[in-house]
C-alpha cells in the first residue's frame, strides 16, 4: 500500500467510531482527500503478511528476547450478518458461541515479550471450493487450504523471519498432530496446546505400541497434575497438564493442557500458556479500537486491505503503549473525550449564535 494513504487511512481507523467510508475519511478531512483516490487505493494495493512485517520487524528485533518470547495463533470471526455470501464473507463455525456465523474468519499469529505483542502474520480464510453436501442436498463452500495449513505457514514464515521465540501457543482447535509434528520435528520449537477432552491417550511407550489408549475424560486428574503421555498417532511424548477453576457462575472449569517442553514442571508450564491471552485482548482491540468491523465494502480485495490496515492501526496503538504506558483503550478513550469536548464546544457556540436570537 502507498505509505502516505496507508497512515492516513490508519489514523482515520483509530480516530474514528463509525462505519470505515471513503466519503467519511474525506469528510474528516474537510475534501483534502477526494473518495475517488481512497477507494481505488483499498481496491488495488495489496496488503499482506509481507508488508505487515516489514512495518513491525524494526520494533520486533528491538524488544526481542533471546527467552520468554511466545508465538500466539488464533482466530476470530468479525461478523457480517447482513453482507451477500462470497468468498471471505461465508459461513464459519464460532468455538466461543458454539455455533457457525456469518462473516470473515482472520487467522493471527503474534509475537510476544513481557507486556508488548505484535502481529507479525495472518490469513483471512478463504473459502473457495463450492461442494454439495450429501445429508442436506444444499451447496457449501469449503478451504482449498486449510485453517491448519495457514497455521504452519504463519509459523514457517516468523522462523524464515528470524523472530525469537521459545514457544508456540494455540488453544486446542488447533492441538492437531501435523500441527505439534511440525513444531517438535521442523522447528525444534516447544509448544503448549490445550486440548479437547475426548482425545486418546496412553500411559507408557508399550501402551502406545499395542494401541491401549484411554480417553482423556475417564480420568479424574487434580489440579496441577502433570504426566507424561502418549496422544494417539502422535510417536512422541508430551506432558498433560491439568488445571482446575471455579467459573463465576459456581461451575466447575478443567481445561487440559499438552507440551513436548517435558523438564519444567505444570506451574511454570501454565503460566507460559497464560500468555495466551494476549491474543483475545488483541481481537478485543483491533474490534473496538482499530475499526476492524467497521468496513462495509463487499469487494474481497477492499475487505483483505481493509482488515491489514486495521491491523497496522493495532501496531501504531502499541507504539504508543510503549511510549506512554497507555493501553489501547485508555488511548482511545483520550480521543473519544478530546472529541467530545471539542462537540460540546462547538454546540455552545452554535446555541448562543443561533437559539439567543
Amino acid at each position: 500500500m502507498k505509505l502516505d494513504l496507508l497512515d492516513i487511512y490508519t489514523d482515520y481507523l483509530i480516530s474514528q467510531n463509525q462505519q470505515a467510508t471513503a466519503t467519511g475519511l474525506s469528510n474528516l478531512l474537510d475534501g483534502q482527500i477526494s473518495h475517488d483516490k481512497i477507494t481505488p487505493f483499498l481496491n488495488n494495493n495489496p496488503g499482506g503478511s509481507k508488508e505487515l512485517w516489514q512495518y513491525v520487524k524494526k520494533q520486533v528485533h528491538h524488544l526481542e528476547q533471546d527467552k520468554g518470547g511466545v508465538l500466539i495463533i488464533d482466530d476470530t470471526i468479525e461478523e457480517k450478518p447482513y453482507t451477500d455470501e462470497y468468498e471471505i464473507v461465508c459461513w464459519h463455525f464460532s468455538h466461543t458461541q458454539g455455533r457457525c456465523v456469518k462473516g470473515i474468519n482472520l487467522l493471527s499469529c503474534l509475537i510476544s515479550y513481557g507486556d508488548y505483542t505484535f502481529p507479525i502474520g495472518f490469513e483471512v480464510i478463504k473459502k473457495d471450493m463450492h461442494f454439495c453436501d450429501v445429508k442436506t442436498k444444499k451447496e457449501k463452500r469449503q478451504s482449498s487450504i486449510t485453517k491448519n495449513q495457514h497455521f504452519r505457514a504463519l509459523i514457517q514464515q516468523a522462523a524464515a523471519n528470524q523472530v525469537k521465540f521459545e514457544y508456540v501457543l494455540a488453544d486446542n482447535w488447533f492441538g492437531a498432530k501435523d500441527n505439534m509434528e511440525f513444531i517438535h520435528y521442523k522447528l525444534k520449537k516447544m509448544f503448549v496446546f490445550g486440548i479437547k477432552s475426548n482425545r486418546l491417550i496412553a500411559f507408557s511407550e508399550e501402551e502406545r505400541k499395542k494401541g491401549q489408549y484411554q480417553n482423556l475424560n475417564t480420568f479424574n486428574f487434580k489440579d496441577g497434575d502433570k504426566r507424561i503421555v502418549w496422544l494417539k498417532e502422535l510417536v512422541f511424548p508430551v506432558a498433560l497438564i491439568t488445571k482446575i477453576f471455579k467459573n463465576e457462575d459456581g461451575s466447575t472449569g478443567v481445561p487440559h493442557f499438552v507440551t513436548n517442553d517435558l523438564n519444567h514442571d505444570s506451574d511454570p508450564i501454565y503460566e507460559v500458556y497464560h500468555k495466551r491471552w494476549r491474543i483475545e485482548e488483541y481481537h478485543k482491540s483491533i474490534k473496538q479500537n482499530t475499526s476492524l468491523e467497521k468496513s462495509p465494502t463487499k469487494i474481497a480485495r477492499s475487505q483483505r486491505n481493509h482488515i491489514f490496515a486495521s491491523l497496522i492501526a493495532y501496531c501504531k496503538l502499541e507504539f504508543l503503549k510503549i511510549k506512554t504506558l497507555l493501553n489501547h483503550f485508555a488511548l482511545k478513550y483520550k480521543l473519544i473525550l478530546k472529541a467530545n469536548q471539542m462537540a460540546y464546544q462547538e454546540l455552545q457556540i452554535l446555541q448562543r449564535n443561533f437559539m439567543s436570537a
